[in-house]
């Protein structure tokens, strides 16, 4: 949510600009940020989303992912 926030405040709304600005293509930025049902690499494409933005997220704690 933090991801989609930062976008919406920069005027960030079309498939085209949001896949500029997370360094991906439109089709795969859009679907990554619209998911449901995460797949392995999800995370990590997130965590560099949020970088590449300047969005700072904060490490779960460890009893907050499952085992």
């Amino acid at each position: 949510m933090a991801i989609s926030r930062e976008l919406d405040e920069r005027g960030i709304t079309t498939p085209n600009e949001i896949g500029a600005a997370l360094g991906m293509p439109p089709a795969e930025a859009t679907k990554l940020l619209n998911r449901h049902q995460w797949r392995e690499g999800d995370v990590a494409q997130l965590a560099a989303a949020a970088a590449r933005l300047g969005v700072l997220v904060p490490k779960p704690s460890s009893d907050s992912w499952p085992n």
